[in-house]
């Protein structure tokens, strides 16, 4: 399975404009994606996010916190 333009772009902007984790992986989930797979263009792990769109993989930190809520360390361009 592969990340088209469109979706790529909105989980972007979902991760600089610093949305919930939570909210990620549901938007992830409802378009299929296996979050916890590797091989899967969006992978999230414990502290770390991986998008790979056109053979080109991006890789976010992140804290995610019930009284803070999500920080995320670093953007997608």
């Amino acid at each position: 399975m592969t990340l088209d333009k469109t979706n790529f772009d909105y989980i972007k902007e979902m991760i600089n404009n610093k949305e919930s984790i939570n909210s990620l992986k549901g938007f992830c989930k409802g378009f299929g994606f296996d979050t916890e797979s590797y091989s899967s263009p969006v992978h999230i792990s414990e502290d770390k996010i991986s998008v790979t769109y056109r053979r080109n993989t991006c890789y976010v930190t992140y804290n995610h916190s019930n009284i803070h809520g999500t920080t995320y360390f670093n953007n997608i361009k």
